[in-house]
């Protein structure tokens, strides 16, 4: 009997390690990396670093092409949905539109201290950004500008369209997140978290909010503003937040040196990553919901293989 329970124990010991150790690890970066992205197509990752250079990849970790287009670090990254185009936003007030094959199109000035986030809208006709102005600001997709938000007192982490492009969410580090819709009305303000709101998004069926914080905590929100529910995540800050795209999951990133992988009713499905071994650790659902894209100890990029996400 007591050899029986022994050796399940090391099965399940093995099993949880072979499952948690990646099955790819792309290395390029000389320091922290900040933020990635990956094309709707799974064909190209895209990565930003401290190192001021940005990192497009093929799916097998080979390095298509260096970007060298800002002078300071490139705190986030973002495929256009038709994945024709890329940006890149920098701590250089600015992002820059490339082409796939890394020619520079513009160069768009768009804060005045730094920018944290860029995205594109669901249909690639906007582009959203935000930083250190406390702004975020709608783009039309070639770099025009159309709109500035203004109402929040500190950084801008993340900026998020809602699925159907006609809301977006922006997350501060005064401790809130809020809702608007396009034409610059703020809908709703949340207030929950102790500490700055580093991440926040819309579920894909738009009925829900996601946001992270500094202060180690998840929340989850209607899209009305009620507060759903809420868990600690992590042990330190929590960099970034993600749904999957069946809502059922969600994918957190922290500065513990860890990312999670939760459903949504906060219950821990795993780990990945060693604890306190890294910074900033940034996290991503790969477009086939197949692995968590995660940053690690050595500047690379690792790919953990999920579970099934049902």
């Amino acid at each position: 009997m007591i050899k029986s329970f022994t050796l399940l124990v090391f099965l399940n010991l093995f099993t949880f390690s072979q499952t948690t150790l990646p099955e790819k690890n792309f290395k390029g970066h000389k320091e922290a990396v900040y933020g990635t992205a990956q094309s709707s197509n799974g064909k190209w990752l895209l990565s930003g670093s401290a190192d001021d250079i940005a990192i497009l990849w093929d799916e097998n970790g080979e390095i298509v092409k260096q970007i060298t287009g800002h002078l300071r670090s490139v705190n986030d990254v973002a495929f256009s949905p038709d994945n024709i185009r890329f940006i890149t936003a920098g701590s250089d007030e600015t992002f820059v539109i490339w082409n796939i094959n890394g020619k520079k199109i513009k160069v768009v000035k768009a804060d005045k201290i730094y920018v944290k986030t860029v995205t594109y809208s669901n249909n690639g006709k906007y582009i959203l950004s935000g930083g250190g102005d406390n702004t975020a600001k709608l783009w039309t997709s070639d770099g025009r500008l159309i709109r500035t938000f203004k109402g929040h007192d500190c950084t801008i982490y993340q900026a998020s369209f809602s699925p159907d492009d006609k809301k977006i969410v922006i997350a501060s580090c005064d401790n809130s997140a809020s809702i608007w819709d396009l034409t610059g009305k703020k809908l709703k303000t949340l207030n929950y978290h102790s500490s700055g709101v580093t991440s926040a998004s819309f579920s894909p069926d738009g009925q829900r909010i996601l946001t992270a914080s500094f202060d180690k905590q998840v929340a989850l929100w209607s899209i009305k503003g009620k507060l759903l529910k809420s868990f600690k995540a992590h042990d330190d800050e929590i960099n970034q937040a993600q749904f999957s795209k069946n809502g059922k999951y969600i994918l957190t990133g922290g500065e513990d040196g860890t990312a999670k992988l939760w459903r949504s009713n906060g219950q821990l499905v795993r780990t990945f990553g060693e604890i306190n071994t890294v910074e900033y650790t940034c996290a991503i659902f790969s477009e086939d919901q197949k692995f968590a894209i995660v940053s690690s100890i050595n500047n690379s990029i690792n790919f953990y293989r999920l579970p099934e996400l049902k």
